[in-house]
């Protein structure tokens, strides 16, 4: 590996506010996102590095349009109006990508059909420089990338170009990967492919959720994201294409990625998998021979009695059960 790679991967130092030049906090950014636990990380580091957003496209929500049977392709979304005599409402500290653009006064767009020539022409009216994308949920048409001058960027959470796709934290632990990371790369048509800007890796710790991680990867890609706006406005960006023989790519789960035979993963492997992506309303279904088991959180595993050929799942009748796996036994919660 060359010394120009090495330092592509090597993890970058967030910039303050101090950092950023006059020109820099003048570029025009329209940042895409979703009310998710991805988006607002990212959007919060950006606020806090002084990056200036002119405006935030988020996808629509056609259920929240009573009486709208058509849904137009792209609409401003204005906050609440109090009512007359009531006294201001104090909200829960429940954090919210919209109520924080509100706060920094950074109008909101809500989009239907990207593709549509009124998205286009509201979007072009900002002549934005740069587009930044964290998490959302429709494809943006070549027409969109194509708009500002300095390209568009989205922020995945994986080292790409492996776990290209839309869930990338699920088969992290699905496949027990002992480390993930994020990526600011370019983005064109083909999905998660463009260029790379900048990554890190991560360690994934034992035991770890999913919120916990993903998290993680928002907080890191946020500051990498900055970091890389700084670059592009000064002109010393550098990006390395995709290794495209070392690519994956991994669909939305379905049913049967949350069955798992006990006999055939590490009893670590899967006390990860169920601590990452198990809960009361999407259980993990564990099978051993005979029996099976819903598991909704992972308390604990060992390693010892290995050896022993029991067929086991013994479950206590108190919502709790211990599970015999190739390599030893797990305790979980389950329905």
């Amino acid at each position: 590996m060359d010394e120009t790679s090495q330092a592509l991967q090597q993890p970058q130092e967030a910039p303050t506010s101090k950092s950023i030049e006059p020109y820099q906090q003048s570029l025009r950014i329209i940042f895409f996102g979703m009310e998710c636990d991805f988006s607002l990380p990212v959007l919060e580091t950006l606020l806090r590095n002084n990056i200036h957003i002119s405006a935030i496209v988020i996808p629509s929500n056609e259920s929240q349009l009573p009486g709208i049977h058509v849904s137009p392709a792209i609409s401003l979304k204005q906050p609440p109006r109090p009512q007359r005599g009531m006294l201001p409402m104090m909200t829960g500290a429940t954090p919210s990508l919209v109520q924080l653009a509100w706060t920094h006064g950074i109008p909101i767009w809500q989009v239907s059909k990207l593709n549509a020539p009124e998205t286009f022409e509201k979007l072009a009216a900002y002549q934005p420089d740069l587009l930044c994308v964290a998490c959302f949920s429709k494809i943006i048409p070549h027409s969109i990338l194509d708009l500002p001058a300095l390209g568009c960027i989205n922020v995945h959470p994986s080292m790409l170009p492996a776990n290209r796709g839309p869930l990338p934290l699920f088969w992290t632990f699905y496949e027990g990967q002992a480390s993930t990371g994020v990526t600011i790369h370019r983005m064109t048509e083909k999905l998660d492919s463009g260029p790379i800007l900048e990554q890190e890796e991560i360690p994934v710790p034992e035991g770890i959720s999913y919120t916990e991680l993903e998290l993680l990867c928002a907080q890191r890609g946020g500051r990498l994201l900055v970091n890389v706006i700084e670059k592009l406005a000064a002109g010393k960006s550098y990006e390395e294409p995709q290794d495209e023989r070392q690519a994956s790519y991994h669909s939305y789960p379905t049913d049967d990625d949350y069955v798992v035979n006990a006999h055939d993963w590490p009893v670590l492997h899967l006390y990860n998998f169920i601590c990452g992506v198990a809960s009361e309303e999407r259980p993990v279904e564990i099978l051993t021979s005979n029996h099976y088991l819903l598991a909704t959180a992972a308390i604990s595993y060992s390693c010892e009695g290995k050896e022993t050929d029991i067929d086991g799942i013994q479950q206590d009748g108190h919502g709790s059960g211990t599970i015999l796996c190739r390599d030893g036994w797990l305790r979980v919660y389950c329905r």
